[in-house]
């Protein structure tokens, strides 16, 4: 039974993930024991806007056709309807904090990937090889000018994308040079030939809150209604992930690993939320300068740094606990 139980787990885990229970990465990742993470790209959101879209369903627009025709009329149909929240971080918080969480969250999937059995071959090791100097001949650069938007003036407009110290930026789903190319193919060989280890590439977003947006919509012949409720928890999330895994091919793959769905803590910070329309207009001023126009009163989420902080780290560990399980696989 325990058996059992323990497959179980295993499976659930991988599903989290697109592409690692079976497929080209779980063929990369089980080359070796040996896994090594020179990217580690985390953004870090404190404003963010939820959008639903819904379209009428075909029973609606098939009553709605009926009902037009029988008055002698037509049905344009197709009608949709859409709903927008936006929440906004309101914490005492500054880019050390993030360097800080960034640099905790890259010791915190190293460990829980090592207890899961896998050999770790840790950021401050790898930056002793040949190989990790040759990577940041070719992408220190870039990493530097991933990071440039950020400042303390940042905290609270949008993004704050942060890498753990001597964490590399090389590529993720967007960029041009995903491919790699051959140069970088045959660095990748060598690098591999040198460490024996499989490179993971991630990249997360990492959201302040978790929103509920439902949006209904009433479609008629004379118009359309669309009526919307949001709930605004306090649980933090990763709202997207995507991970990539070279072995000894040197060669990335043509799409990035994903999670199924968004990923939220299973715990509750202390954090008050509330709508104001005052304070809502200072932030808005300091994000977009004094003046800003809005029509729209933004759910406020406020909190004290350290309630941020261990947050942060709370749902990160359950991350990588079940990012290490799938890694591992079964």
């Amino acid at each position: 039974m325990l058996m059992v139980l323990l497959s179980m787990t295993q499976v659930q885990a991988q599903e989290l993930f697109n592409g690692l229970s079976k497929g080209p990465y779980r063929k990369t990742v089980d080359e070796s024991d040996k896994i090594t993470i020179p990217q580690f790209s985390i953004n870090f959101e404190t404003y963010t806007e939820t959008k639903v879209v819904v379209q009428e369903g075909k029973l609606s627009k098939l009553q709605n056709t009926f009902e037009a025709a029988s008055k002698g009329g037509q049905y344009g149909g197709s009608q949709s309807g859409s709903a927008k929240t936006t929440t906004i971080l309101n914490s005492p918080l500054e880019l050390a904090d993030f360097q800080e969480l960034a640099n905790d969250f890259q010791l915190i999937l190293e460990e829980e990937i090592s207890k899961a059995g896998k050999t770790v071959l840790s950021l401050k090791d790898l930056t002793q090889t040949t190989g990790y100097g040759k990577l940041v001949e070719k992408y220190s650069t870039k990493t530097e000018s991933k990071g440039k938007k950020n400042s303390e003036e940042s905290v609270g407009v949008g993004q704050i994308n942060m890498f753990p110290e001597n964490s590399l930026f090389m590529f993720d789903e967007k960029s041009l040079t995903r491919g790699g190319g051959v140069p970088f193919v045959t660095m990748m060989r060598n690098f591999n030939k040198e460490t024996g280890a499989v490179v993971m590439l991630n990249n997360v977003d990492v959201d302040f809150s978790t929103v509920e947006l439902n949006v209904s919509l009433d479609a008629g012949t004379k118009g359309k209604t669309t009526t919307a409720d949001t709930k605004v928890f306090p649980k933090m999330r990763i709202s997207r992930n995507t991970m990539d895994f070279i072995g000894k091919g040197g060669s990335p793959s043509t799409a990035p690993a994903t999670m199924v769905s968004e990923y939220v803590a299973n715990k509750e910070y202390e954090a008050k939320i509330y709508k104001d329309t005052a304070k809502s207009k200072s932030l808005i001023d300091k994000m977009m300068g004094s003046g800003a126009k809005i029509d729209f009163d933004p759910f406020i989420v406020e909190m004290s740094k350290d309630t941020y902080k261990q947050a942060a780290r709370d749902l990160f560990r359950q991350y990588a606990q079940d990012l290490a399980k799938a890694l591992v696989g079964s």
